[in-house]
């Protein structure tokens, strides 16, 4: 049975859809990643899977229970949010030894926790004096406190530099070896969940459009897809989108993704460098089955949408 199972969830906030038929389900120790832009309806569908917030329509079950105004489901989740808000007079241990003590375990855990976030040496901080980093670091370490067998992230990266949040996902993936830490992560930043997540569930709309373990879905959406390196992505889209086997081409400031008839790939790799020449574009490498999370999530959204 899945860790979380939703089926045909719909939540609206007067005309506005936020969730529009969104099923999805999670599994035991596992990195999930909920993946899609800001407005997608992401945080709505994680406020009903904590019982936050009651589904218009539908069902979500977390440990086969529904989650809606049930104290026994929060006990077993851990919330990360995207801002952390603590008492900012506190020391991060005194804090936390209170968090323990309204759990009911024994106070040594703080310490554990700080140690599980490498945050060891700052038990003496005050939490305002944490940097935004540290801070969600902390948040984790609070999420650990009663340790849950679900972990919770909504977009917990999304206000941290590059270093910051690089920090933070090699944590994810420590906890989730170390400790055998399941997690749901919601992000709009797509090239750090392919670091992290094992599954993720691709939603735009209000609705998950393609959803399983990473390595079905590339094999899925990514098969036939040829990724070309290029000084001149837009110029040569052009060009390439005129060959009579291309299904479709996306360009960004790096390259092109392209799609083909099954069969055509050395029909590509002999006519791109004469394409190449042609607007004076230069080639600096060729992948076969090559897509980036952000492909993969346009392609599954366009391919639902047959477009």
């Amino acid at each position: 049975m899945p860790l979380v199972a939703a089926e045909n969830l719909a939540k609206s906030y007067g005309r506005v859809k936020a969730v529009d038929g969104l099923s999805l389900s999670l599994d035991d120790s596992s990195v999930t990643g909920l993946i899609g832009p800001n407005g997608a309806g992401k945080t709505t569908t994680i406020k009903m899977i904590l019982g936050l917030l009651k589904p218009d329509r539908g069902q979500v079950r977390v440990f086969g229970e529904d989650p809606w105004d049930n104290s026994s489901i929060r006990t077993r989740v851990g919330v990360v949010y995207e801002k952390a808000f603590f008492p900012s007079h506190y020391k991060t241990m005194d804090y936390l030894e209170k968090t323990c003590r309204i759990f009911g375990v024994p106070e040594s855990r703080a310490n554990e926790v700080l140690r599980m976030v490498e945050l060891q040496d700052a038990g003496d901080r005050a939490i305002k004096a944490l940097s935004a980093g540290m801070l969600q670091k902390f948040a984790i370490a609070h999420a650990l406190v009663h340790s849950p067998s679900l972990i919770v992230a909504d977009e917990m990266t999304a206000n941290l530099d590059p270093q910051a949040r690089s920090s933070l996902l090699d944590l994810v993936l420590k906890l989730h070896k170390d400790e055998k830490a399941t997690f749901l992560l919601s992000s709009h930043i797509l090239p750090e969940l392919s670091r992290v997540c094992d599954s993720v569930a691709i939603i735009s709309q209000g609705k998950v459009w393609a959803s399983g373990k990473l390595t079905e879905l590339y094999d899925k959406y990514a098969a036939g897809t040829i990724r070309i390196s290029t000084d001149k992505p837009e110029e040569l889209a052009v060009e390439i989108r005129k060959l009579p086997y291309v299904e479709k081409v996306d360009s960004d400031i790096r390259g092109l993704s392209i799609r083909i008839r099954s069969g055509n790939e050395d029909r590509l790799y002999e006519d791109a460098p004469g394409l190449a020449r042609k607007v004076d574009a230069r080639i600096q490498g060729i992948e076969t089955g090559s897509a980036s999370l952000e492909e993969l999530y346009r392609m599954a959204v366009g391919g639902s949408r047959g477009g």
